[in-house]
């Protein structure tokens, strides 16, 4: 049996054995004891905080085994990103291409690049341990996170989004950022995956392309893996979309993850969720 329940300063060693265990692609979750404190601490505020609309707060959960006392997964809501430092996304745009001359039209999908998720607020940093992972544990742990939303709407957005980790090789290596990030920085994909993870935005505006980019001369592995979720995080992604959510083309800029969105409104667990009362019978 699991108990999900906010994080306390006593779980930093778990959540960082949870994060080393999770790897490569989830900025969420880092491998640094000091930014592990910090996020707790920053979690552990935002729980106190009175809210009246939101803002910067980051609601970070721990899935707890009961029988044990083991840490064997996490999750975490943000109230609304972007608000003080962008959130880029890669956004797929169609445009036609036409040729009266040679009696010739088509539609070529480009990159551009976009801040449409400011101000929205992100469902993320969802990781549960291989072990743990059967009973519908991860379903269970997922969801959780839309009661909260259900329950404290007024803590977030009313747009929720999410940012799905992309295809990369267990080195690390994206096939993606292989194709088109590393071309513009002189970098790994993993060194700017985790800049990006440090708050460090700024950078992808100065040196990515200001331009669209035509999906068609990228190499095909990268165009390959455009939209398309990192094979552990598939199941994440379908139950997201039985949710509700759906994928309208932003993508990742580093690894073209496809990222998701809901009205909280709309989501499945927010609309069907109801508060009861529950009696321990002993």
């Amino acid at each position: 049996m699991l108990l999900i329940r906010p994080i306390r300063p006593e779980d930093a060693g778990a959540f960082l054995e949870l994060s080393i265990a999770a790897g490569a692609g989830m900025t969420s979750l880092p491998t640094e004891m000091e930014r592990i404190e910090h996020k707790i601490e920053s979690s552990v505020a935002s729980f106190a905080r009175e809210v009246e609309s939101p803002g910067d707060e980051t609601y970070l959960f721990v899935a707890e085994d009961r029988a044990s006392g083991r840490i064997v997964g996490t999750c975490a809501l943000f109230a609304a990103v972007g608000l003080h430092r962008p959130f880029y996304s890669y956004k797929i745009v169609r445009f036609a291409h036409s040729s009266m001359e040679l009696d010739h039209f088509e539609e070529v999908d480009t990159l551009m690049m976009v801040n449409e998720y400011r101000g929205a607020a992100e469902v993320a940093s969802l990781f549960l341990r291989p072990d743990a992972r059967g009973n519908q544990n991860g379903k269970f742990l997922s969801r959780s996170r839309f009661l909260f939303l259900a329950q404290f709407g007024e803590r977030f957005a009313d747009l929720v989004m999410a940012e799905m980790r992309g295809v990369h090789a267990e080195d690390g290596a994206s096939p993606f950022w292989d194709g088109l990030g590393r071309h513009f920085f002189d970098m790994e994909f993993i060194k700017a995956d985790r800049l990006s993870s440090l708050g460090k935005y700024q950078f992808i505006a100065d040196l990515m392309p200001k331009f669209p980019i035509y999906i068609r001369l990228l190499p095909s592995d990268a165009q390959a893996v455009i939209g398309q979720p990192h094979p552990a995080t598939r199941p994440a992604y379908e139950l997201l979309l039985r949710e509700g959510f759906r994928f309208e083309g932003c993508v990742d800029v580093f690894d073209a993850g496809p990222t998701l969105h809901c009205p909280r409104s709309e989501i499945r667990g927010v609309r069907k969720s109801r508060l009861a009362e529950i009696a321990w019978v002993v």
